[in-house]
């Protein structure tokens, strides 16, 4: 398996994602302060604006391909937009609703492979602030968190109308009010990243996600290394919180019944049925027990298939859902793979990742390109709500991390 001709195709094409606004050329004639990535190459698919939580996978490959300036200017970027809205949205024509909030595991990497100190207190005021955001505008009766909306009535029920029946297949001809609650929840999950998908049975405002509450304990825990690091004095507050957000994902989130965390109905009470990667999360950010990292390892079979990970279980209810089973999507296969290794469990990350890199150069190979998602299954370019996008993005940064940790390079 030849993986040098995707990594210099990749090294070589960084620069045609690269935009920078200048005179009133940014959406709707707000220019971002910074230059930024897209996760498609110029004249390719059809995301070319800055999205959120592709950045951070992005910005995993700019930083093992030496690109810290261009990493930089990304998390800048984020930071600009925190500190004028108050957090970050989805991406920059897309307002109403934010994405999961990575900003805090960017600033984590950038530092750790720069050791530009100078940043640090910057960089925490802007995680500080997005963490107020979740933790007020998104909070819920648990005390976890939960994934929502700030858009109108008028504008869920176009929502449901536009993306949702265009996407779902599903019909226009239901009453406004019904229109208005599904298109809400709907909303909720876009800003999930996973759209759509079985996770939250359509009701996802009635849900507190795994992967959420994992990534928001991961803001907890660094925010206290920060505040010790610059003398603000409040990292007792900060472990305080990581603490009670770790007891309370324990409580509600983690399933002893089925060895893994699955998202909380605190509406009725109750785990979703749908287990999927976003159990990983917990293991990433070091929420997890042990005991409880060795169970979700047990679980992979749920996910793991010949040319790579399912995004969820196989089950009847994924049917018409793009993250869902067999799909397999580059950042989550990233997220596994670092979670495995967090708790040691390199045998099962290295084949994890292997599948991934095979199945990237043989699309490769067919194709001269890289994509959004796979199926686990076939290992071909995988279907979904949209055509099939060709992107670096996401799929270039998984790839270089987890080849460069495969086979690191003097």
């Amino acid at each position: 398996m030849q993986t040098a001709p995707v990594l210099g195709y990749i090294r070589t094409h960084w620069d045609r994602t690269l935009y920078r606004d200048a005179n009133g050329s940014g959406f709707q004639g707000e220019d971002l302060p910074y230059p930024y990535t897209s996760p498609c190459i110029k004249g390719q698919g059809h995301f070319y604006f800055f999205f959120y939580w592709d950045t951070y996978f992005t910005n995993a490959g700019l930083l093992a391909h030496g690109r810290h300036s261009a990493a930089k200017d990304n998390i800048r970027n984020i930071l600009w937009l925190v500190e004028r809205q108050g957090y970050m949205p989805n991406h920059v024509a897309i307002t109403n609703r934010s994405q999961p909030p990575y900003l805090c595991q960017m600033v984590r990497d950038y530092l750790a492979a720069t050791g530009d100190s100078a940043f640090l207190r910057e960089a925490a005021q802007g995680v500080r602030a997005e963490h107020h955001f979740w933790t007020t505008a998104r909070s819920t009766p648990t005390g976890l968190t939960r994934h929502g909306h700030h858009d109108t009535a008028e504008g869920c029920a176009l929502f449901h109308d536009g993306a949702v029946t265009r996407r779902m297949g599903w019909s226009n001809d239901i009453p406004l009010p019904d229109k208005v609650r599904i298109g809400g929840h709907f909303l909720a999950e876009a800003e999930t990243g996973w759209d759509f998908n079985p996770r939250f049975q359509t009701r996802c405002l009635d849900h507190n996600p795994c992967d959420l509450n994992g990534l928001l304990y991961g803001h907890e825990t660094w925010l206290a290394e920060a505040s010790e690091t610059l003398g603000w004095g409040d990292a007792p507050r900060w472990r305080k919180l990581a603490a009670l957000r770790r007891e309370r994902i324990d409580r509600h989130l983690w399933s002893q019944e089925r060895g893994l965390y699955l998202d909380f109905d605190f509406v009725h009470g109750r785990h979703s049925p749908i287990a999927s990667l976003a159990a990983f999360l917990p293991l990433f950010t070091g929420a997890a027990s042990p005991e409880q990292a060795a169970r979700v390892r047990a679980a992979l079979p749920l996910f793991e298939r010949e040319h790579g990970l399912a995004v969820t279980e196989a089950s009847p209810s994924c049917r018409g859902y793009q993250w869902a089973y067999p799909n397999a999507w580059p950042p989550l296969t990233f997220i596994a793979v670092q979670a495995l290794r967090r708790y040691g469990f390199d045998e099962e990350a290295r084949r994890i990742a292997r599948k991934f890199i095979a199945t990237t150069v043989r699309l490769f190979e067919k194709t001269g390109q890289l994509w959004e998602k796979t199926d686990a299954e076939t290992g071909e370019v995988a279907g979904g709500e949209y055509t099939a996008a060709p992107m670096l993005g996401w799929t270039a940064g998984t790839f270089v991390v987890l080849e460069e940790w495969l086979h690191p390079r003097p």
